[in-house]
């Protein structure tokens, strides 16, 4: 892995501040207004970057699949887990009109591709780096799509297991994309401190 990763000028490595991501996530529960609120207070934390998620519900989530058990507690119990993300969703022009309020904002605007179209769209918007969730680090075929893309690449790996880790490296590299960082992620929300492992 490269000792130093350029994101938007802003240097990532050894001897290099801290590169500090807002996690917006889908906590704008769809609304852009609340979307924005969320950059707001990014901006105000000082971090570098806010980081939504992009995704096609359809594409990601199965009509049957189950909602995991924090979801069961901050939703509806009668709605189904589709139906849940499809609340959660951006539209396109949303996410245009997002990312031009982080350019105004002078905070770099970033988000987490679930799906092939939402990696071509996010291409599309030229975003910087490509940040990966940890629940993907086995789905080879799309890290290899984004590797493909030759943008750097955040690797979350909460969910994993070490050698799923090496799997994903190996294929990302296998792409042609060395431009790789990983993330230590902890996968539970909120995360307890004596799960964090640092």
């Amino acid at each position: 892995m490269p000792e130093i990763i350029n994101i938007s000028g802003r240097i990532i490595g050894p001897s290099h501040p801290c590169f500090i991501i807002a996690e917006a996530g889908v906590n704008h529960n769809g609304d852009i207004k609340l979307a924005k609120q969320l950059v707001d207070i990014a901006v105000e934390s000082c971090a570098d970057a806010v980081k939504f998620q992009t995704f096609n519900p359809e594409e990601v989530v199965s009509k049957t699949a189950p909602k995991a058990d924090y979801q069961k507690k901050t939703t509806f119990r009668e709605e189904s887990q589709l139906d849940m993300i499809r609340g959660l969703e951006l539209s396109q022009e949303e996410h245009i009109e997002l990312q031009s309020y982080c350019r105004k904002q002078d905070i770099l605007f970033l988000s987490t591709p679930f799906d092939k179209g939402s990696v071509d769209f996010l291409d599309g918007l030229d975003v910087p780096v490509f940040k990966v969730g940890s629940g993907e680090i086995t789905n080879w075929s799309l890290l290899k799509y984004i590797a493909k893309k030759g943008k750097p690449i955040f690797l979350s790996t909460g969910m994993s297991f070490l050698s799923e880790v090496d799997e994903a490296i190996r294929v990302i590299y296998e792409a042609g994309n060395e431009q790789l960082l990983l993330l230590h992620c902890v996968s539970d929300y909120p995360a307890d401190p004596s799960a964090a492992n640092l």
